[in-house]
């Protein structure tokens, strides 16, 4: 009996256990702050091509707005049709002509006088897709119009 009682008593080898549990608890930590470094890194990787699609999508308005005119009245696609910006973004722009709108007697500026026959204005819908990495992409639509033009 006395020497089981010796050996609850006696404290050898309790460090050497202590310090590998505190061992295992610094592994643990460790671990889960690394992944948690690795996710604030994976969300940060996705914003920034989030916005690189927004904004080749932009860049993409920018081309079909670009090219409008009187002269087109279907829908179209404007040249290039899809641009590569750099390897990793890349954009398509479509534009759809929407109709027009006749507005009698509107001045285009100050002593220019009154147009009896009235003015039109050509009404667009432009589409502008951007595609980025790890399939990033974004999608913007602008309504633009075109005009006055005399009648």
């Amino acid at each position: 009996m006395r020497t089981i009682r010796r050996r609850w008593n006696d404290e050898r080898g309790s460090v050497l256990l202590l310090s590998l549990f505190i061992m295992a608890f610094l592994l643990v930590a460790g671990g889960l702050l690394l992944r948690l470094s690795s996710a604030e890194t994976d969300i940060a990787y996705n914003t920034v091509w989030s916005e690189g699609s927004f904004y080749a999508a932009e860049a993409a308005i920018s081309v079909g707005v670009n090219q409008l005119g009187p002269n087109l009245t279907a829908n179209w696609t404007p040249t290039p049709a899809t641009t590569a910006l750099d390897a990793y973004y890349s954009y398509t722009p479509q534009v759809t002509f929407e109709g027009t709108t006749a507005q009698p007697g509107y001045s285009i500026g100050s002593g220019t006088g009154y147009n009896p026959g009235g003015y039109v204005f050509y009404t667009y819908t432009a589409n502008g897709t951007g595609n980025g990495p790890r399939s990033a992409a974004r999608q913007i639509q602008a309504r633009a119009i075109y005009g006055p033009m005399a009648q």
